[in-house]
């Protein structure tokens, strides 16, 4: 079965079952503002996630080397592409029962695992995905990337 909720999940576990398999979150953790927030994101998924139960999420990454400063924060903020690293990523699920599966470039899997036609879903994709819209750069330059991140619950 599917459920979908539409609403903020985080203002009550109240009505979240237990023995979820799969949870996605899609273009959700690139409005997030704080490695707080991601925290919430992993506390919620374990509290939810059966074991062996999957979380899938998006989140813009800083390539290794590349450490982003208050004023690229804030201008992703601006762009609806919030940055971590992974240092901060390893932060936020510590101590959570969840290992990191996957970790792929959002931009190159859609391209390649999409139908025929289907990619790019809009003109500004590409772009986005790319951490273009903060950074001018070409593609092969820019520091991050939103990437498919993929963590199983121990169990």
């Amino acid at each position: 079965d599917v459920r979908v909720i539409q609403r903020d999940v985080f203002e009550t576990l109240d009505d979240l079952r237990r023995d979820y398999q799969l949870i996605v979150v899609s273009e959700v953790v690139s409005d997030f503002r704080t490695t707080q927030q991601v925290r919430g994101l992993f506390e919620l998924a374990s509290h939810c996630l059966a074991p062996g139960g999957r979380l899938v999420f998006n989140a813009f990454l800083a390539h290794d080397g590349y450490a982003p400063d208050d004023a690229a924060r804030e201008l992703g903020q601006q762009s609806y592409t919030s940055m971590f690293t992974r240092d901060e990523m390893a932060t936020a699920v510590a101590g959570l029962p969840l290992t990191l599966l996957a970790d792929d470039s959002v931009h190159d899997y859609e391209k390649q695992h999409l139908p025929e036609g289907a990619w790019p879903q809009t003109n500004w994709y590409p772009n986005w995905t790319a951490g273009q819209d903060v950074f001018d750069l070409q593609r092969q330059y820019c520091p991050i990337d939103i990437r498919w991140l993929v963590y199983r619950k121990a169990g």
